[in-house]
């Protein structure tokens, strides 16, 4: 049920949700949305989410403060946070001191240390490291709500989904995750990863210069290769009957649920948000 506040928020609850059964939280932040969601005590159910519209840059501090889920005597969570600050590096390639170089064509980071938290999560059997950065005042403001707080960037969860079920491609696929106001974009090749970036997107017009792009780079043939469309496409202001004009196999898709609700609160899934199906 949604609830009109200072800043929009629905709340999926299970039927018989407490909020002293909480194990761990898992918490996803967009530019424009932020989620939060709670695992029940036991079996690692969901039993609560809260799904809130980000407006003023004000209101993701006020949430940290007032969220019930957030501020509960939970003390463990992860943190995905979906933003432009993000590079894949080759795990025998990795460098664990030299993140903030792999990072360097996203951002000055090297001279701007004070401002930056650095983390890397490895996919794909441990041979990707995806390296990302969030800002440190937003890590202070949950510390002290979560003191045992995980981070990632929101890439490695998306690319870890394109990943698993490579090997049953066709010789052309493109796969995209529609976030607000952005998309990623996967390129197979017979199944073998050709590129992945996120790319801004509020306007047919966008989606369309960046998949023109990337069937060109890739020597594609647009009418054959196969998009598949993951999210909904209200959040980057396009409709599907419009870019079935351009691409002849495009389709939407969900993808196979790996996470288990508690009874009342697997209508997150209606959002069609990744994290509402897929965590690994």
């Amino acid at each position: 049920m949604a609830h009109q506040e200072k800043y929009p928020v629905n709340r999926f609850l299970s039927d018989k949700f407490d909020i002293q059964e909480i194990s761990n939280l898992s918490l996803f932040l967009y530019d424009s949305m932020f989620v939060v969601m709670a695992h029940k005590t036991g079996d690692h159910s969901i039993n609560a989410v809260h799904h809130y519209t980000l407006i003023s840059a004000k209101d993701l501090e006020d949430i940290i403060e007032e969220d019930t889920l957030i501020n509960s005597s939970n003390i463990a969570g992860k943190l995905y946070v979906h933003n432009r600050l993000f590079s894949l590096v080759p795990t025998i390639l990795f460098d664990p001191s030299h993140t903030g170089l792999y990072l360097n064509f996203s951002a000055d980071l090297e001279t701007e240390n004070d401002r930056w938290e650095i983390c890397y999560e490895g996919i794909q059997n441990n041979t990707i490291q995806v390296v990302g950065a969030t800002e440190k005042n937003l890590l202070g403001l949950l510390d002290s709500k979560i003191p045992e707080l995980d981070l990632a960037h929101g890439a490695s969860l998306t690319l870890a989904y394109f990943m698993e079920g490579r090997k049953d491609l066709l010789n052309q696929e493109i796969f995209i995750h529609i976030i607000p106001e952005s998309i990623y974009m996967a390129g197979f090749r017979g199944g073998e990863l050709m590129v992945f970036n996120q790319f801004p997107v509020t306007k047919e017009a966008d989606f369309l210069k960046y998949v023109f792009t990337v069937i060109q780079q890739l020597a594609f043939d647009r009418v054959h290769c196969k998009i598949t469309l993951l999210g909904k496409l209200e959040l980057i202001h396009c409709k599907l009957e419009n870019l079935q004009l351009y691409f002849k196999n495009i389709q939407e898709t969900l993808p196979p649920q790996k996470i288990r609700y508690q009874p009342g609160a697997e209508e997150f899934k209606n959002t069609r948000l990744l994290e509402a199906f897929w965590l690994e």
